[in-house]
């Protein structure tokens, strides 16, 4: 039985997988395919200035339906990097114990009298020509599975290449995705990741699917978040939420450049310290990565949807260091002299309400 899937693509890109079939066995109308939407979405940034070094952790939990509400967990996503990426799983308790640290400080306060790795299917560098594209080639840099996805590093010299690539292996590339690709591809040379839910039905059983967090790490001349969204997106109106934690040797900020003003917000900046970072740095699982007294973490959330602009979200020091935190969420006690005067105050009322209310009677009888 033939079945192809087209999906919502989230920050990174995703799209629908189908089972292997002919191109024209799928209608680019959502309504009648598979639907997939983005339930959440966390991203871990760690920058390394002297090396060049981004180290990139993403968390996004899918929600997939098809008609008659039947679950379908054969997706993936699509990941640009400028460089081969290294891929390893982290993980997800990063994002809580970096939540716990920004989260707002619990203040308790006295109540105001006024009551106020390997190898899967051969990583050799293994060139393919494309039908009809004798200049064109797809390269597979590497192959593996990690956090519950099967993973393929690939190099093309033309996104059209590219996306006939994927399409002939099952993976259904709609004309918005194959142009979403060029300027990766054809502009900038860079690399892009290829990652589909592995096949383990455990893993992807009910309608919420959820994998590992994976680690991707790779040389930049400058951190970066994938941003942009193919433009067959640009009428979606469903609600999320990005949150983005930026680890580096300063605050950052991030901007869309080109005149593009990006919607997300800095809502934590600050220096954790040693006992700050001691919940998270383990769970990131990133090789002699220890952060100092003076490391910094900003937080973002952007609940901008669709997102604006036609460019990737860029990072850089922000104008202004100075740290900011949540509004503090106030707990009162008791007062100190025992709640005498608020219960006082009842009394009074409850009594000049009775007078009232007697004074109106007799009036009303005369």
């Amino acid at each position: 039985m033939k079945a192809c899937l087209r999906f919502a693509v989230p920050a990174l890109l995703a799209l629908a997988l189908a089972v292997p079939s002919p191109l024209d066995a799928c209608a680019p109308a959502p309504p009648q395919n598979v639907v997939v939407e983005v339930a959440s979405e966390s991203a871990v940034i760690v920058w390394d200035a002297k090396a060049k070094t981004q180290h990139f952790i993403r968390r996004a939990t899918f929600t997939a339906s098809a008609p008659g509400s039947v679950p379908v967990a054969d997706f993936g996503f699509l990941v640009p990097t400028p460089s081969v990426p290294v891929l390893e799983e982290a993980d997800d308790k990063a994002f809580d114990e970096l939540a716990k640290v920004t989260a707002p400080r619990t203040v308790t306060q006295s109540r105001p009298s006024d009551g106020g790795g390997g190898c899967i299917g051969g990583c050799g560098m293994m060139a393919e020509k494309s039908a009809g594209k004798a200049e064109a080639t797809v390269e597979v840099l590497a192959a593996k599975r990690v956090g519950g996805y099967d993973a393929v590093v690939l190099k093309a010299n033309d996104a059209d290449a590219l996306a006939e690539w994927l399409n002939k292996r099952g993976y259904e590339v709609r004309p918005a995705l194959a142009r979403w690709l060029k300027p990766y591809v054809n502009e900038k040379g860079w690399v892009v990741t290829a990652f589909k839910i592995a096949n383990d039905p455990a893993a992807t059983a009910g309608a919420g699917i959820g994998t590992t967090a994976v680690r991707m790490s790779f040389a930049a001349d400058a951190p970066f978040f994938p941003y942009r969204e193919p433009d067959d997106m640009r009428d979606a109106k469903t609600p999320r939420l990005l949150r983005v934690f930026m680890i580096a040797d300063q605050k950052m900020s991030g901007s869309l450049g080109a005149g593009e003003a990006w919607e997300g917000k800095t809502v934590w900046v600050g220096k954790p310290g040693a006992e700050g970072w001691k919940g998270a740095v383990p769970h990131l699982k990133i090789p002699g990565f220890a952060p100092g007294e003076d490391e910094w973490l900003t937080e973002f959330e952007d609940h901008s949807s669709p997102r604006k602009g036609d460019t990737d979200l860029r990072f850089v020091s922000a104008a202004d260091q100075t740290p900011v935190r949540r509004p503090d969420r106030i707990v009162y006690t008791a007062r100190a002299d025992g709640g005498a005067a608020p219960a006082f105050a009842l009394l009074a009322g409850v009594a000049l309400c009775l007078y009232l209310t007697r004074f109106l009677t007799a009036l009303a009888r005369k």
